[in-house]
């Protein structure tokens, strides 16, 4: 009963009109996070970031902003010895954790339709994500990103976004990839 209640209202939720979708002089303020682990072999890693986004549209398409962001990561490496004394396995483990302060600019052109609900999008964006190291120690990244939202309220919408970064820095190879989920509220 209670999933035939759940999926009543879901589809209540998704096939009625649209309330709101951005325009043109809108704000929009966005919170999100993001989190990732690693697993399964003797070194771990967790991050997780929260942030905001702010950002005008410039016209019912084109949006541009910035999103201050706040991680915070944990490594683990565990080591293990024998003891030569007692012959026993011992195990060792160090942990670190530190935050960081960043921040992302952004361009993002949503696919706007008449009366739906739902607004994909997608976006470009430079991310530095630790200010404390200087420009020569760490460049950033650029990337892309596609997402939709999805409007629940007059002015309120989900967020859901997938990202993939390319690391600036000359001796790091590859990128990131990220998935984040935000809520959304124009002014």
């Amino acid at each position: 009963m209670k999933t035939l209640t759940a999926l009543t209202f879901l589809t209540l939720l998704i096939a009625s009109p649209a309330y709101c979708q951005q325009r043109a002089g809108d704000l929009e303020l966005q919170f999100f996070g993001t989190y990732f682990r690693t697993v399964g072999t003797d070194f771990t890693m967790g991050s997780g970031t929260i942030g905001g986004k702010i950002g005008p549209y410039i016209s019912d398409h084109l949006q541009i902003g910035i999103a201050p962001t706040l991680s915070i990561s944990t490594t683990s490496l565990v080591s293990r010895e024998v003891d030569p004394a007692t012959f026993q396995l011992i195990e060792k483990e160090e942990s670190e954790t530190n935050t960081r302060f960043g921040a992302s600019v952004f361009l993002v052109y949503s696919f706007l339709s008449s009366g739906g609900k739902f607004v994909p999008y997608f976006g470009a964006q430079y991310f530095k994500s630790d200010f404390n190291l200087p420009f020569s120690e760490d460049r950033g990244s650029a990337g892309v990103n596609v997402g939709i939202k999805y409007f629940f309220a007059k002015k309120t919408a989900l967020d859901f976004s997938g990202n993939y970064l390319w690391n600036l820095n000359p001796e790091v190879q590859g990128g990131t990839i990220l998935f984040a989920f935000g809520l959304s509220f124009l002014f």
